[in-house]
């Protein structure tokens, strides 16, 4: 029997780039099979569709800076997970940040 793999804490959003390019690295997500799209949401913006560039790497360019950011995650069977401000106003390129996680 398959043992299904427990996760700890929420899906972790890494961003990198600089200025208005932003790159999102995707990482623990719980067994949901792949994730189908992404779409980011700063305080001032609506929600914006991210382009998926390999792999978990999903990309925009879009000027997001000084905003909290929100993320919305859907996966290829068709969950959607949204987690509203996961990075804070003062976010950086090269931090971390953790958000929900989707029911296994």
């Amino acid at each position: 029997s398959r043992i299904k793999c427990a996760r700890e804490g929420g899906i972790r959003f890494t961003i990198t780039g600089s200025g208005i390019f932003i790159s999102v690295l995707i990482s623990n997500v719980a067994g949901i099979g792949d994730i189908a799209a992404v779409k980011v949401k700063g305080s001032r913006t609506g929600w914006l569709p991210m382009g998926r560039n390999w792999g978990q790497n999903w990309h925009i360019n879009a000027l997001l800076q000084n905003q909290p950011l929100s993320f919305e995650v859907t996966s290829s069977d068709g969950i959607t997970l949204t987690s509203y401000n996961v990075a804070p106003k003062d976010w950086s390129f090269g931090q971390s940040f953790e958000g929900k996680q989707f029911e296994s």
